[in-house]
């Protein structure tokens, strides 16, 4: 499969001021702390993890939404991370993201109309396209009306707000799509209209999504890798198949023990993780699951396991492995 995107040792830190009139210094915190994969044509990689651990602030670094502290985003050959604004814009085009929240996404005093042709008019796209045959085609795409184009984001529902976020993810023809918990401020139901919506879309166009969520369930169905996150590093790395059937580092496996299962006759024992997710700006020593794993050795506590191929496409991030 041909590479879209590489993305090797990226970083991104936050300074933190301390608290308090007398305080003095910074901290820093560690969103994303050298995190190393590829993105293949055509595929959804699958990101996920606890609330925290820096599934986002990555989608927003490997669009340059957000600067990177250091690292390479490489986007078909191309090192993107260090573009300026006015060398990015050519690669707006090719690189979108349908964000989580899609009500405060989109400008309330504004028409759907002027949403969708927003992105075009911006690029200088707009003496390519007739604007208004444009946005009767992308709602088409999407599932809604082509009356509701005069309307304002108020008047529509979460689900169709969200349909409205993806088309204008669209505008531009994109090939490389971020999708941030695109589906996760929606009931259940509308969720799976959402999901079979972007699966459809990238049977039709070929998109290639990075897809972040904190729902198992929903990175199941879509994904055909999955990256396992903790704390900003990444602990796990697998086919959809094989995370599923052979699950390795702790920490997913109790991702995956604690998600209800939906068949009544199977009972199984639950096993919760113990404690909360640590604070990214004073992480614990050595590997950073160590204090909540009932693994845990010694080594643990002294050294962060690095992230090995245990078999082809399978990598984790954990000493029992070595």
């Amino acid at each position: 499969m041909e590479k879209i995107l590489e993305v090797k040792n990226l970083k991104k830190h936050f300074e933190i001021k301390k608290e308090g009139m007398r305080s003095s210094g910074h901290h820093i915190l560690k969103a994303v702390d050298g995190v190393s994969f590829d993105v293949y044509k055509g595929e959804t990689l699958g990101i996920v993890g606890e609330s925290g651990c820096g599934k986002s602030t990555l989608g927003k670094t490997l669009l340059n939404l957000q600067r990177k502290t250091g690292g390479e985003v490489i986007f078909e050959g191309k090192d993107i991370s260090s573009l300026s604004d006015r060398e990015m814009k050519a690669y707006r085009r090719r690189m979108q993201m349908i964000f989580q929240d899609p009500f405060s996404s989109l400008n309330p005093r504004k028409k759907i109309s002027y949403l969708l042709t927003q992105p075009m008019r911006v690029n200088g796209l707009d003496k390519e396209f007739n604007l208004d045959e444009r946005v009767d085609t992308l709602l088409d795409v999407v599932g809604l009306d082509r009356r509701y184009k005069n309307r304002y984001p108020h008047q529509f529902s979460g689900g169709q707000r969200q349909r409205i976020g993806i088309a204008r993810a669209l505008s531009l023809r994109p090939e490389f799509i971020v999708c941030d918990e695109a589906v996760s401020a929606l009931d259940v139901s509308v969720q799976a209209q959402i999901l079979n919506l972007l699966m459809d879309l990238q049977q039709k166009y070929g998109f290639t999504y990075v897809f972040i969520a904190h729902d198992l369930a929903v990175v199941e169905l879509i994904s055909d890798r999955i990256i396992v996150m903790y704390l900003g590093r990444i602990v796990e790395e697998a086919s959809k198949a094989d995370l599923i059937g052979n699950r390795l580092h702790p920490y997913t496996k109790a991702l995956f023990e604690a998600f209800p299962d939906i068949n009544p006759r199977n009972k199984r024992e639950k096993k919760i993780v113990v404690g909360d997710v640590p604070s990214p700006i004073n992480p614990p020593q050595g590997c950073h699951f160590n204090p909540r794993c009932p693994n845990a050795m010694p080594r643990c506590r002294e050294e962060y396991p690095p992230l090995k191929e245990i078999a082809p496409g399978h990598k984790v991030s954990c000493w029992l492995y070595e």
